[in-house]
């Protein structure tokens, strides 16, 4: 327990994806300043626990005793962290910190201050994620941690960056559970939830792909977390009658291919095959079953054009993918064209690699950090959390249409949309392919719930 220390701490939500960042700062650097003290003039008291949203409440009396709302800001910079898979199975995500920092240094700066984005490697084992993170809160002691790739990794680390009252931004996974701001509420997810997901894929078969019956559906599987989502969701497709799943293989993360998963399921006699799985066996899993007569939706978690279609091409031909951003190759779009010149502009070539999603990521961090500049009591964590937990804002490399709301435990997921798309290959080789969308933008926005008030 604290002892009586006042920080005193009024907010009134205002957010916007373009808020101007008001303000002034600090004459102290945040390492400097008396626990407490907020460097955008405000204080923050740790005597008591405080709401910040529906059903959201921040237990500040029971943070470390040296916690300081306003760690990792300084006159000029604030900093963020990030641990990522830069080699392993997923190493195709490796050029997201690389993608973000372009952005965070054209971007104009949050009431003076720049955004400084520190990473590591972990190489997707979740052992890594929690040593680099323990590391980085000694360290780097950062002012929050975002966009940390995979479930078991996020998992790992979850219960460690509670107790340190750390932020956990924007989860690059679309584990259910993140979706929890009554009980973990310094943690939410980023992308799209699997099992929201796999019920879009639930839905579009039966009402798309049934021939003369219910559709049969075979599956792989990630074998953890993330690709059980999928699984489950599938299974209870069925349960509900809506598909015929005729069979499920699952495959080790650590696995160098999937070479026996996949020509089990070329001989399953499906009608569709969802792939509900990640990294490198995303395009392994397209060349291999390239020749099959099914449908085959991919999970959207592989759904760069330039890292998990370009390789194998033109093996992708026709593979569906329930699309939730925009990606470098919609050139003709004003937004992508501006992210790919920011890229550009850092020798980075947008049409490989992460990259693109980088800048994604960086743009909806940068959302939220103006909206809690914008504040009363300017940038600290608490605004921040507070900002997350009522946000209403738009990022201009999702789909048109797409929002980024939550409302405490009534909303606990902040993109909720997603458009069924039809990867087309270069008509030339070497090229790169585009997606052709099919139907409207589906949004489920504020539909989901959270995991304790679920909808």
């Amino acid at each position: 327990m604290r002892t009586n220390r006042l920080r005193l701490i009024t907010a009134l939500f205002a957010v916007s994806l373009v808020a101007t960042a008001c303000g002034g700062g600090s004459n102290e650097e945040a390492g400097n300043t008396e626990p407490g003290a907020a460097a955008g003039g405000g204080q923050v008291s740790l005597d008591e626990p405080v709401e910040i949203a529906t059903g959201v409440t921040l237990d500040l009396p029971n943070c470390p005793a040296d916690w300081n709302p306003t760690q990792g800001i300084t006159d000029t910079e604030i900093t963020l962290y990030q641990s990522l898979p830069e080699s392993g199975p997923v190493a195709a995500l490796g050029n997201l910190d690389d993608g973000a920092r372009a952005y965070y240094e054209q971007m104009e700066p949050i009431d003076g201050r720049k955004v400084v984005l520190k990473s590591s490697d972990d190489a997707y084992d979740p052992a890594r994620t929690l040593s680099n993170v323990r590391e980085a809160l000694d360290t780097v002691k950062p002012f929050a941690m975002t966009h940390m790739i995979g479930t078991p990794n996020n998992l790992a680390i979850r219960d460690t960056l509670q107790e340190n009252c750390m932020p956990q931004l924007f989860n690059s996974t679309g584990f259910p559970a993140w979706g929890d701001p009554k009980n973990y509420p310094w943690t939410i997810g980023g992308i799209l939830a699997y099992n929201t997901e796999a019920n879009l894929w639930c839905n579009y078969i039966a009402d798309n792909l049934a021939k003369g019956g219910k559709a049969k559906v075979a599956g792989l599987f990630m074998d953890n977390d993330f690709g059980k989502s999928y699984q489950e969701g599938m299974q209870k497709c069925a349960e509900d009658g809506k598909i015929d799943l005729v069979k499920q293989v699952t495959h080790d993360p650590a696995a160098p291919d999937v070479t026996s998963q996949t020509t089990t399921l070329a001989a399953a006699g499906a009608d569709v095959i969802v792939l509900g799985t990640t990294g490198a066996a995303c395009p392994q899993s397209m060349a291999a079953l390239a020749k099959a007569q099914a449908t085959k939706i991919l999970s959207y978690t592989c759904q760069l054009i330039p890292s998990y279609f370009k390789p194998v091409d033109p093996a992708g031909a026709g593979v569906l993918v329930a699309v939730s951003g925009k990606d470098s190759s919609m050139v003709d779009d004003p937004e992508v064209q501006k992210a790919n010149k920011v890229l550009r502009d850092k020798g980075i070539d947008p049409q490989q690699g992460s990259y693109f999603t980088g800048v994604t990521y960086a743009k909806t961090t940068e959302a939220f950090l103006r909206a809690a500049a914008a504040m009363e009591g300017g940038l600290n964590r608490v605004n921040l959390m507070r900002a997350v937990w009522n946000a209403d804002v738009k990022n201009p490399l999702t789909l048109d249409g797409s929002t980024f709301k939550t409302d405490g435990v009534n909303d606990g997921y902040l993109p909720e949309a997603a458009r069924f798309a039809r990867y087309v290959p270069p008509a030339q080789k070497g090229g790169t392919g585009k997606y052709e969308f099919i139907g409207e933008l589906i949004n489920s926005e504020g539909a989901t719930g959270s995991v304790s008030d679920p909808k």
